[in-house]
């Protein structure tokens, strides 16, 4: 009898309990449907989103094409070419790769510019628009204050097959183009075989276009730029620059004489220069040596030009050298 009872009573819990389950799995399908409606929604959404953005982009560039970058009132009629040098204005044009008659809109200004400083000789250039129908270009050159040759390549059997070429480096120690193109003009309007040499620069640092990666070349160029300004370009008559010894650099000039700098400092030592340059002890007298690079005393020695020497002559006949010591003051430098 028990049994009987028991038997039923988990029967009628068994169907109590069947409802419920039925009615989870209901729940459940249901919030599936309703996720996978939702997610249709989200796809249906987006998809008319994107159709909409493409046709608004096409449209505008169509608007774009038939107002601007087609439309003939914005056709180039004249481009103005200003440069502070001497590349022709056909070079320029063709560097730049425009022409007249080309849409002024279509006209990537940047890439441009870019293609233009990436040439040797151009420092800097802008690109104008002028609407409607003007582009303006103006280019600013380096300018060459120094020169610099390259080895001379032999075969097997010693005979020249690469003979050396002289470039010209700007301040910057950018190697811009070889002596001679284009008829360059160097700083303070000297010819650009009257600039001065750097001898010494490892060859391998030498590439057209490129910066010579050198900080002793750099404080050579910077020496050449302090000597040619107006303070020291009447007193100062030098042919090269050496730069072989580390943190030294030797000025050689025309006429013989060697001046020595020590690489750093040198606004210093070439105020005492121009003490010793500028001191009436040298009248008449030509430097033979001169060594800015110590620290206290500094040695200088003349030469004498000799009486028979005649005016203008191409060398000059020199007598024995006098030493005079030059002492290293706040006031840079004065004679003994």
């Amino acid at each position: 009898m028990f049994n009987w009872i028991n038997k039923n009573s988990r029967e009628n819990r068994r169907k109590r309990r069947d409802p419920y389950k039925l009615d989870v799995k209901v729940r459940s399908s249901q919030r599936v449907q309703a996720q996978v409606g939702r997610g249709m929604l989200w796809l249906a959404t987006l998809m008319a989103a994107g159709l909409v953005v493409f046709g608004v982009y096409h449209l505008f560039t169509f608007f774009v094409s038939k107002s601007f970058t087609e439309n003939a009132a914005y056709s180039i009629n004249e481009i103005k070419v200003e440069t502070d040098g001497t590349l022709p204005r056909p070079q320029i044009l063709e560097l730049a790769g425009v022409r007249e008659g080309q849409n002024l809109f279509t006209v990537d200004l940047p890439s441009v510019r870019a293609t233009l400083e990436s040439h040797p000789v151009i420092r800097h250039a802008e690109i104008r628009r002028l609407l409607p129908d003007k582009l303006h270009i103006i280019v600013s050159e380096r300018v060459p204050i120094a020169q610099v040759y390259t080895k001379t390549i032999r075969d097997a059997a010693g005979r020249v097959t690469v003979p050396p070429t002289a470039y010209l480096i700007d301040a910057t120690a950018v190697v811009m183009k070889p002596v001679g193109v284009f008829g360059a003009t160097g700083a303070g309007g000297k010819s650009a075989v009257r600039l001065p040499l750097l001898t010494g620069v490892d060859a391998k640092l030498i590439n057209l276009g490129r910066r010579i990666e050198s900080e002793q070349v750099q404080k050579a160029l910077d020496l050449i730029h302090h000597c040619e300004g107006a303070e020291f370009a009447p007193l100062l008559d030098f042919d090269r620059v050496d730069v072989t010894m580390e943190g030294l650099l030797v000025m050689v000039m025309r006429q013989g004489g060697l001046v020595t700098f020590a690489a750093e400092n040198l606004p210093a030592q070439l105020k005492r220069l121009k003490v010793i340059l500028t001191h009436p002890a040298r009248a008449g007298r030509v430097i033979a040596t001169c060594d800015l690079s110590v620290g206290l005393n500094i040695p200088v020695t003349y030469f004498a030009p000799s009486a028979s020497t005649a005016p203008g002559a191409a060398s000059v006949a020199m007598t024995g050298p006098q030493i005079i010591n030059v002492r290293n003051t706040a006031s840079g430098g004065r004679h003994p």
